[in-house]
């Protein structure tokens, strides 16, 4: 079926586009989600409308995205869940709580594939969380989450570190080792240039010595002994 795309619809078409798409996919989703438009000769003489009017929706979405972005950029969003006696939630904080939750504190709506989740949240603490619209706006939410334990007493969140791996330990070992060695070979080369600069010395004081003439006074003396 040929359909007129009234609105963009990433991975289909954007508005004003005439695309083929199957029977189904525009019966039961495009069309009547308002995404798009049968192509009929009367919806084809539109099309230059339609187009336009895509355009003045994106543009507005980018502005309201970005709106969005710098709003939500650094704000701090609490949760709390049940833990074990390991002090681990018995299921992981994932993008879908945390959209619900932004959405409940700043009464704005959003797809939870938004977020994106750099680290498994499986146990308290207070976590970065990416924000990427569709736009190509980006902010960082923060997220603390706090546990509960079968006593009900809070556990509050606190910062997470990221532990040292072997990796970066075996990396930080061979930068010390590099430097180490930077350093002896500086050392090395000063010893070696001063070395090098005291035998200069000493060998210009030799030859002074050898070079140097006879004073009046010895000669006189010469002669007497004479």
């Amino acid at each position: 079926m040929k359909v007129i795309f009234v609105k963009d619809v990433p991975g289909s078409g954007n508005a004003g586009e005439v695309k083929e798409v199957k029977n189904g996919y525009a019966r039961n989703y495009l069309i009547p989600q308002n995404f798009a438009l049968l192509a009929s000769h009367d919806n084809l003489q539109r099309l230059s409308a339609i187009k336009k009017a895509g355009d003045e929706l994106r543009i507005k979405e980018e502005q309201d995205q970005n709106e969005l972005a710098n709003l939500l950029n650094d704000m701090e969003f609490e949760l709390s869940e049940k833990v074990n006696s390991s002090g681990k939630f018995y299921g992981s904080v994932n993008n879908t709580m945390i959209a619900e939750k932004v959405e409940t504190d700043t009464e704005r709506s959003l797809d939870r594939r938004l977020f994106h989740i750099e680290k498994t949240i499986e146990e308290p603490g207070i976590y970065s969380v990416g924000i990427k619209f569709p736009r190509g706006a980006e902010c960082s939410i923060k997220v603390k989450v706090s546990g509960v334990d079968i006593q009900g007493n809070l556990i509050e969140a606190q910062e997470i570190t990221e532990e040292p791996t072997e990796d970066n330990v075996e990396i930080n070992n061979i930068d010390s080792e590099i430097n180490e060695t930077i350093v002896n070979e500086t050392l090395d080369q000063e010893d070696t240039e001063n070395t090098i600069e005291d035998t200069e010395i000493q060998n210009t004081t030799e030859i002074n010595a050898q070079e140097s003439p006879s004073t009046p006074e010895s000669e006189d003396k010469d002669e007497d002994n004479q």
